[in-house]
Formats: C-alpha cells, structure tokens, sequence
C-alpha cells in the first residue's frame, strides 16, 4: 500500500492489479498523487501542472501502449530540457569561478 509520507513506497504489483481489475479506481488513483506531487512543487507547481495537463490531453482516449509511448516521449523531451538548463547553470558556475579566481587574494 502506498503511504502519503516523506518517503512512499511504490508496490508496482499494486497498481498493476487495480489497473487490471478497476482501471476506473487506477486512473482515479494515479490522478490524485499526481495532483499530490504536483503541489509539492511550490512555485513550479502551476507550469508542472500545464505541463500535466497538456500531457494528459495528449493521453485522452489512448490505447495503453500509445499512452506509454506518449509518456515516454514526453519525459524524454523532459529530460533533454533540464540538461540544457544543467550545462547552462554549470557553464555560468565555471564562469564566476574564472572571475573569482583573477581577483587579488586578500
């Protein structure tokens, strides 16, 4: 059973077995945490809930694996985002390193 705490445990068998037996129940359930981690989300939380929503008009009336696909596309396309946004915040780190190392050493 997943527990709503800092560290939840995700049960795969779980959610596999509602999704097989009440898919309803599954997508009421996968609804709901993802609502719960979006709010987490403090002030990101409104763009991560576009984003979802976006995401999930994608999804509506989808064939499971055409979701899968589409999930997967789109964490993909996540991913490459945030490592534009990585190597750029560490390109301007190396850069304030460089500045800070010419000042003279008091």
């Amino acid at each position: 059973m997943i527990k709503f705490n800092a560290a939840p445990e995700f049960d795969f068998d779980e959610w596999s077995t509602l999704h097989q037996r009440d898919p309803e129940a599954f997508e009421a359930r996968r609804r709901a945490l993802l609502a719960i981690e979006v709010a987490r989300g403090g002030n990101h939380a409104p763009a991560a809930k576009a984003m979802l929503e976006r995401l999930e008009a994608q999804l509506e009336g989808k064939s499971d694996a055409e979701r899968a696909r589409l999930s997967l596309l789109a964490m993909v396309a996540s991913a490459k985002q945030m490592t534009e946004r990585l190597d750029d915040l560490a390109a301007r780190l190396r850069e304030r390193a460089e500045l800070q190392n010419r000042l003279p050493r008091t």
